[in-house]
């Protein structure tokens, strides 16, 4: 089986075979002190089978402790961030995978690289590219483009575009032109009032190649 389900903000989750991930799994009904027009759709309580966690940064847009806690110690979890997010993640070292840009490794039959990501209010911010069950996906976190992004390959990227201290619907789209991935997805949109956009502003003219895809938040693309 090979899913995408957006679960709000920059929350994704996704299956690869026989492999489930989160990303960034936050459910708080503010974000940063602004309050969350749009809820996630995961509830944590109900989460049984998760294999991965992956934190973007420490902001608390993308860590939440308390939920990548419970995720982690019922599922057993591995949960894998840079050391400022790792920090604030209360679960057993042997669960915790310290990465830096440029890694690669295998875990759980799944390939992960971890790539870079601009951000100015982040310590160390990353991204992830998996590749599992003949599908490559990259989720960017919160970034501005970069000249780099463009030779990341993966056949679906999940791209911020809400703004301000990430890419805006025009930069995603157009480092996304670069990238020519099969599919895109915007995230980090619409959340709150500072990030308000309109996702066809990214989705459109992305060119013969890649399918821009907006998800509602709940939604779950099969590939």
């Amino acid at each position: 089986m090979r899913s995408i389900t957006y679960l709000g903000h920059s929350s994704f989750k996704v299956v690869l075979g026989n492999a489930v991930m989160l990303f960034n799994p936050v459910v708080a009904d503010t974000i940063a002190g602004n309050r969350r027009l749009i809820k996630s759709s995961l509830d944590m309580h109900a989460i049984r089978e998760c294999d991965m966690i992956f934190l973007s940064n420490e902001e608390l847009g993308n860590c939440e402790p308390a939920t990548v806690k419970e995720i982690s110690d019922r599922c057993y979890s591995s949960v894998v961030a840079s050391r400022p997010a790792l920090s604030k993640i209360d679960v057993s070292d042997r669960f915790k995978v310290d990465v830096r840009t440029g890694d690669k490794f295998n875990m759980k039959g799944v390939e992960v690289e971890v790539q870079k990501a601009i951000h100015p209010q982040s310590a160390y911010p990353v991204g992830f590219v998996v590749k599992g069950d003949g599908l490559s996906v990259y989720h960017a976190g919160d970034t501005y483009s970069f000249t780099d992004m463009a030779r990341i390959k993966c056949d679906v990227a999940l791209v911020p575009i809400g703004g301000g201290s990430v890419m805006d619907p025009f930069a995603a789209n157009s480092i996304v032109k670069e990238m020519r991935p099969k599919a895109a997805v915007p995230m980090h949109y619409n959340t709150y009032d500072k990030i308000n956009q309109d996702p066809n502003e990214f989705v459109t003219d992305l060119g013969g190649i890649t399918k821009g895809v907006a998800l509602r938040v709940g939604q779950e693309l099969r590939i």
